[in-house]
């Protein structure tokens, strides 16, 4: 690959957008490893510390990796919905984005999956989302909360996934890890009803009955919102260490 000479005192933005380019150029795909800083310095015309800022620049847009070491240095990443989730925790942080915004936001985008997936998940990926429940029956007799959460987290990936729309897939991950930290910070437990509504759910979607799926879903969110609002009236984001 060959970059053109940069010049300015913000060569570093232009030295992304020309890596930028050829990401989404198809040029550099995931895996694919970018040239040395060295070399970079050389085909771009700058010093190694305005590569540098690039590549940092382009590490917390999640699209390239730094690794150390002998074998290290800048890959292209895989698609990840990491960038997103950082995009919203930090929108609720500055108060640009309220619990309210956020479960209308969920209940729009489960409809949209779920109408999706009533019409285009496979047996398997039906399976896969009964085997996530049937999990998630066992960790909440046994108590274990955390596994819960984790358990939850999938199975709304795989309810995305059962729509075969990888937007849908990037989507709910971030916006289920936003309500995830107001479970968590609210003390708010998973109960047996959560297990009767999620199996409620994947009984409509065999039934390719879309919207009682819907019905079920928009009920169980609802719940889920008001339960969080009783800790947290004003439905700003809670602190949380995320050590």
């Amino acid at each position: 690959m060959a970059f053109k000479p940069v010049s300015g005192t913000r060569a570093f933005e232009m030295i992304a957008e020309q890596i930028r380019a050829q990401i989404e150029g198809r040029h550099l795909r995931p895996g694919d490893k970018l040239p040395p800083e060295r070399e970079l310095a050389v085909q771009f015309g700058v010093s190694r510390n305005a590569v540098r800022e690039a590549l940092r620049g382009l590490e917390n847009a999640g699209l390239i990796g730094l690794q150390k070491g002998v074998h290290g240095g800048a890959f292209v990443l895989e698609p990840s919905e990491q960038p997103v989730l950082r995009s919203f925790r930090d929108m609720m942080a500055l108060g640009s984005i309220s619990l309210d915004h956020l479960t209308e936001a969920r209940i729009g985008i489960m409809k949209v999956i779920l109408d999706n997936a009533a019409r285009r998940a496979t047996p398997e990926a039906l399976r896969r989302i009964e085997r996530n429940i049937d999990a998630t029956e066992t960790a909440l007799i046994a108590r274990r909360d955390e596994e819960l959460l984790e358990l939850t987290a999938e199975f709304y990936h795989l309810l995305a996934e059962a729509t075969q729309n990888p937007v849908l897939v990037l989507v709910i991950t971030p916006i289920y890890e936003i309500v995830r930290r107001f479970v968590q910070a609210a003390g708010i437990h998973a109960t047996a009803p959560v297990i009767v509504s999620r199996r409620a759910v994947l009984a409509r979607l065999r039934a390719r009955d879309a919207a009682g799926a819907i019905e079920e879903m928009n009920a169980h969110l609802e719940t889920v919102h008001t339960a969080i609002l009783r800790h947290f009236p004003e439905g700003s984001l809670p602190a949380i260490d995320d050590r």
